[in-house]
């Protein structure tokens, strides 16, 4: 009862001082960043053209256009019509995140392509900093009032009484006194306010790291309080087992036989019981084992199988440098004529060799008339995106290329990497993915020197 009862105590005082310490609260300043920052992220992916936005580094929207180009400033219009609620005030972060990175982008008006800015919104707030309310600022208002009632007061003197002459030249050094002192007094409170607001913040650490360690001096208690009890409950245990045996003694022969007999019988099965336990552990540790042994054996197969195909690879393309190396010398050096005295054989005519047809072609994205701006033998880091399969040149089918650099380049700018080549449920809203999967192919023609989209592949996200 009295461990019980200091638990309750130390419970109620950790809520006390969670009580008592300040609320965690969206303030206007961090609504107007994080609202700059859904805006930012907005215009970035509205225009392709808007890359220099990644430079710029603006807390405030007012500092944002500043920075902005004409078409970012005509984009930015819809943005702003956006409605910031009023009670803002009463959020946390998951609230903020929410509403710039999700209901924000639900307004009417908004560019299609601005919208898949969503995910990079989310992340972005996310990292903020989420602070307490700051105070009423009372003290500047007092300065104000200060610096309306000093004046005032001054120049009541000056219109009632006549001064001398002396006093008349050394007014205005009087008045430029005064401005240095009210300019003093406004310094001295900025300064005060600056470090109220400092110590606010080291104050909410300073609680932070209290309450951390009276959840675990609480912990420590729990975890005594429960070995005390235990320790008890093997005295009750013991106790009973006294009493169980003063009891006994005063049995028959016959019933204290009995009870010995259920007692070994009981404990035989408790023996065989644990038997078992420690037969299971040890088949699971070496089932355990025997996984690791056959997932290091996969692995080892798996780099062996790469470096096989790797070298697979590098034969192949030897073997068809070595082929067209040698379709190339037997048409430039035309083979010698061993004449006979009989016949002589007609001379051997060049053999004509048709140009080389690529039967993998790895493409870039798609412009606005479907075609591939990009093509390229290998992948190219960067910039390739599809991989072209062809027989004949002209005609093939297309898919997105299943590597982790073109996945996460692709996840990170899906509106400009797969418009008019793919299609998908929600093209733009990548969060939380990370992977594609292409569920139809798309095909291709080859025309005018271009690779052009006929049919766009059909994708998803997982």
């Amino acid at each position: 009862m009295k461990m019980r009862r200091i638990i309750y105590i130390l419970t109620v005082a950790v809520v006390g001082i969670v009580g008592a310490m300040p609320a965690w609260a969206v303030t206007e300043r961090e609504m107007e960043e994080a609202r700059t920052i859904a805006a930012k992220a907005y215009l970035r992916y509205a225009n392709n053209g808007s890359g220099y936005l990644d430079d710029v580094s603006a807390k405030t929207m007012a500092d944002l256009e500043k920075n902005l180009k004409a078409k970012e400033k005509e984009n930015i219009k819809a943005f702003k019509a956006i409605k910031v609620p009023g009670d803002y005030s009463s959020w946390d972060k998951a609230k903020l995140v929410e509403f710039w990175g999700t209901k924000a982008f639900e307004t009417a008006g908004l560019i299609a392509e601005g919208k898949g800015a969503r995910p990079r919104v989310r992340k972005q707030i996310n990292a903020m900093t989420v602070g307490a309310p700051a105070p009423a600022e009372k003290p500047e208002q007092n300065i104000e009032a200060q610096k309306t009632e000093e004046p005032a007061a001054a120049a009541e003197p000056v219109a009632d009484t006549p001064q001398p002459a002396m006093q008349q030249n050394s007014a205005p050094e009087a008045v430029t006194a005064e401005q240095d002192i009210l300019a003093d007094q406004n310094a001295i409170a900025e300064d005060a306010k600056n470090r109220s607001l400092e110590k606010e913040e080291n104050s909410t650490w300073i609680y932070v790291v209290i309450l951390c360690v009276l959840i675990g001096v609480v912990i420590w208690l729990v975890t005594y309080a429960a070995k005390i009890m235990k320790r008890q409950g093997d005295a009750d245990r013991e106790r009973d087992n006294v009493r169980d045996t003063r009891a006994a003694q005063g049995m028959s022969a016959s019933e204290r036989e009995e009870v010995e007999e259920t007692i070994h019988r009981l404990n035989k099965r408790l023996h065989d019981e644990q038997e078992r336990n420690i037969e299971t552990s040890r088949a699971a540790e070496r089932l355990k084992l025997d996984n690791e042994r056959l997932k290091e054996r996969f692995d080892k197969l798996m780099a062996e199988r790469n470096a096989l195909e790797a070298e697979l690879r590098d034969t192949k393309e030897r073997l068809a440098a070595a082929m067209r190396a040698e379709k190339s010398r037997v048409v430039e050096e035309p083979r010698k004529i061993v004449e006979t005295p009989r016949q002589q054989a007609p001379a051997p005519q060049p053999q004509k060799v048709e140009p080389e047809v690529l039967r993998v072609i790895y493409l870039g994205r798609t412009n606005s008339e479907g075609i591939f701006v990009r093509a390229d033998r290998r992948v190219s880091p960067g910039n390739t995106v599809y991989r072209l399969d062809t027989e004949d040149g002209l005609v093939g089918t297309f898919h997105v290329v299943e590597l982790p650099v073109v996945t996460r380049m692709v996840l990170e700018r899906p509106v400009e990497m797969l418009s008019h080549g793919c299609v998908a449920k929600d093209l733009a809203d990548t969060a939380g993915a990370t992977g594609i999967v292409t569920e139809d192919s798309g095909t291709a023609i080859f025309e005018n020197g271009y690779w052009r989209v006929l049919r766009p592949s059909r994708i998803r996200y997982e």
